[in-house]
């Protein structure tokens, strides 16, 4: 069926219909089965009495029977007397009158004395049995005997005292089964698993049948699947421990079965009959229902295409279907009005009017013709954060108004056209001819932008970076215009420029800078080998030992090439992904600690951090983490960072040293001497060591100047209770001098290149067995 209502009024009635049958179904199907299954239940609990009665009937008639015989005078004196030809005479002619298949007569010691049948089929030595017999005094029990199952009785002969046994049954036959069959209504089997032994009331009996591996395994085949054919009770019969007898009722399920499919195939039939005249009624109702509606959705057609004039044609309707109608003409009238609101939404800023980056993309592709050359100039507004938060967002948002003006006036004049592609950075398009009409223009627009601004009474000035980019030269498609613009324009910010002229290759250079930093973060991520640490030995001068290392990181990809590491961390910077390096590096540099230490070298290893990863919340508790997992001493570690990542939040930047001092980790500020630190900022520092600057010590032999200033460098250090670093030493010269000034640690390449940890312990050794 359709998705149209009339489907829909049709669907409902129908379902409804068909769900009050399943329901229907499913409630007769489990209620009938139920009680079928109680019917069942009761007819075996019944099948049960009657049989108990039945047994009982017989077990009375033995009873009876052998009180008769062993209370008999002359059968007495014949036991007593050993009288066979008596005694057989009497068990014969005994056992006629009550019809018993059995009769037998056990001397004290359970041996056979004499039997109404054949006495060669009994065995002759009868003691078990009797024993157990006697254990249920003048009750029956079923045995089997010669391979025939009996209900016998066990009676004393005695004159006054026990002289003999006499051993009265009725055979258990399949004529018994039958006769029993007809009073339960069900399949009755006496079952002596050990002996081999069973009698059924089943018929035909199948080659080799066993009555419970028979009834409880039959199936029979109905409609949805297979089902066991019979409800089996077993009963455990009054018999030998060693020798136990089971009556197995059987009750015939089929009748029930198929009486269950024939009220159920009824159901089904009214049920699909009901269906035919539901959807017969619900397709005349429905019809009735919705020809006004389906020329409404022909008219709502009309109005998605644009077409707001309607006329509406048809009978007599329901009010319901007239205001419908009346809806739909007072719809049309307002979605035209919105629809053209919506249009310029969807394609203007709604602050400025100007174009959003989105439209200003669709009309690049449009405007643009090879024919014409046009220049596109981003502008960024600097600072706008700031006022903002200073001065409010309104103050923010008439500062956005009043440059947009400005930009409108100026791009209108050239028949250009502008856009607001970001918060604080607009976009202008307009045609050029030279060169130096770009460049004039530009220079005229950045400097009426940099006028001051009237604000709510306030006069503020705004500074501004721009990038340019000329079309067609620099670029045809509007999506490498914009992207080479925006690079321009951030150029123009990093580099504190106003302007920056696109230039070829930066787009190239941008997309290799976003493909490196993808890689990075991939390397971090996989951990392949990519990244590795390298360490460069630090040499203690007064003990001329080995006690520290800086660790370095470097990057190999997987091409072989070498990206420097000034590149790479600065782009890790740029993208915020340091603090993830710096915890791969961090996690490094504590397990390798850790290994040396099982190895017996004990060295203190270097981490240099950035501002970020200061400033970052979660790089103490990675730190002690780290340390903790690795079980490697806080004291074992320094973590270096340099003059402008501290003056860059100098409070931030203290507070969490102090926090990094308070568990033990060393502190050393790096390329002292060359930033911005005074004598009155380094007392407030909570460092433990200064490392002067390379470019102090890589001449210190050849420069007098450099000499005087590490020399006091060396000296305000330890005055202040720091320890001396000197890196770049490339000469013994320089070792010497450093040594002579007391300084307390050297690293450079005269003592070693930075070096891999296998290669740092085979350094090491090779150091000591010379020194």
């Amino acid at each position: 069926m359709g998705n149209n209502l009339r489907s829909r009024i049709t669907t409902l009635c129908v379902g409804l219909v068909l769900l009050t049958t399943l329901l229907s179904l499913v409630s007769f199907w489990w209620s009938t089965s139920k009680f079928q299954a109680e019917k069942v239940q009761q007819n075996i609990t019944v099948a049960q009495s009657v049989y108990k009665q039945y047994l009982k009937s017989k077990e009375s008639l033995l009873l009876t029977a052998a009180k008769v015989l062993t209370a008999d005078f002359g059968f007495k004196q014949a036991v007593a007397t050993r009288d066979a030809a008596t005694i057989s005479s009497v068990l014969y002619n005994h056992s006629q009158r009550i019809n018993a298949d059995l009769m037998l007569l056990l001397d004290l010691s359970g041996r056979l004395v004499s039997a109404n049948v054949n006495a060669q089929n009994f065995a002759d030595n009868l003691q078990p049995l009797m024993d157990e017999l006697l254990n249920n005094s003048e009750q029956s029990s079923f045995v089997v005997l010669n391979n025939q199952l009996y209900q016998v009785i066990l009676l004393p002969v005695k004159t006054p005292r026990t002289i003999a046994y006499s051993l009265v049954g009725f055979k258990i036959t399949s004529a018994v089964t039958t006769e029993l069959k007809s009073l339960t209504g069900m399949e009755v089997s006496f079952v002596a698993q050990l002996d081999s032994f069973a009698a059924s009331s089943f018929a035909p009996q199948p080659e080799k049948f066993q009555p419970i591996e028979y009834f409880e395994n039959k199936t029979t085949a109905r409609f949805f699947a297979e089902y066991l054919a019979y409800e089996n009770q077993q009963i455990a019969l009054p018999s030998l421990q060693s020798h136990p007898v089971t009556l197995l009722l059987s009750a015939d399920l089929t009748s029930s079965y198929r009486d269950i499919e024939q009220l159920l195939l009824t159901l089904v039939t009214l049920a699909v009959l009901t269906m035919l005249f539901g959807v017969i009624t619900s397709s005349l109702l429905a019809n009735n229902l919705t020809s006004g509606l389906t020329q409404l959705a022909v008219i709502a057609r009309q109005f998605a295409k644009g077409d707001y004039r309607f006329k509406f044609e048809g009978k007599k309707q329901s009010s319901e279907i007239a205001t419908l109608v009346s809806a739909f003409n007072n719809m049309g009238n307002d979605i035209n009005k919105r629809e053209q609101q919506i249009s310029f939404q969807a394609h203007h800023d709604t602050l400025t009017g100007f174009y959003n980056r989105s439209a200003m993309l669709d009309l690049l592709a449009k405007q643009l013709t090879k024919d014409r050359c046009y220049t596109l100039v981003a502008i960024d507004i600097k600072g706008l954060r700031h006022i903002n938060d200073k001065l409010g967002p309104q103050v923010g948002d008439e500062c956005l108004i009043a440059v947009a003006n400005r930009i409108r006036q100026f791009s209108d004049e050239l028949g250009g056209f502008h856009a607001r592609i970001g918060g604080d950075e607009f976009l202008t398009v307009y045609p050029s001819v030279e060169a130096d009409q770009v460049k004039c223009a530009v220079a005229d627009l950045i400097e009426q932008l940099q006028a001051p601004y009237q604000i709510k009474s306030l006069k503020i000035s705004l500074r501004f970076n721009a990038g340019i980019v000329q079309y067609p030269v620099q670029g045809v498609k509007a999506d490498d215009l914009m992207r080479r613009v925006l690079i321009a324009v951030d150029a123009a910010t990093t580099s504190q420029q106003s302007l920056h002229y696109y230039q070829d290759g930066e787009d190239e250079a941008h997309l290799d800078r976003l493909i490196m930093l993808d890689e990075l973060k991939q390397a971090i991520d996989d951990d392949n080998g990519q990244l590795f640490m390298t360490y460069q030995p630090k040499l203690n001068i007064k003990s001329q030992k080995i006690d520290k290392v800086e660790s370095l990181i470097r990057w190999q990809r997987d091409d072989g090439s070498w990206v420097s590491p000034e590149v790479f961390i600065d782009l890790a910077e740029q993208s915020g992904l340091i603090v993830e390096l710096t915890a791969w590096v961090v996690d490094t540099v504590i397990a390798q600690i850790a290994d040396w230490y099982k190895k017996g070298i004990h060295l203190q290893a270097a981490i240099n951090v950035s501002a970020q990863d200061i400033a970052h919340a979660g790089f103490h508790n990675l730190l002690v983490a780290t340390l903790k997992k690795y079980h490697v001493s806080p004291s074992s570690v320094t973590i270096e960072l340099t003059e402008r990542d501290m003056i860059e939040n100098e409070a931030q930047g203290i507070k969490a040293l102090e926090n990094l001092k308070t568990i033990g980790v060393k502190i050393s500020l790096d390329d002292y001497g060359v930033g911005q630190t005074s004598l009155g900022r380094l007392k407030m520092l909570p460092i433990d060591e200064l490392k002067l600057d390379k470019c102090f010590i890589l001449t210190l032999h050849e420069s007098q100047k450099d000499q005087y200033i590490v020399r006091s460098s060396i000296t305000l250090g330890h005055q202040l209770g720091f320890s001396v670093v000197a890196e770049g030493v490339e000469t013994a010269a320089s070792l010497s001098l450093l040594h002579e000034m007391q300084c307390d640690h050297a690293q450079g390449y005269y003592l070693s290149r930075p070096l891999k940890a296998q290669q740092l312990e085979q350094w090491l050794e090779e150091y000591q067995g010379v020194h």
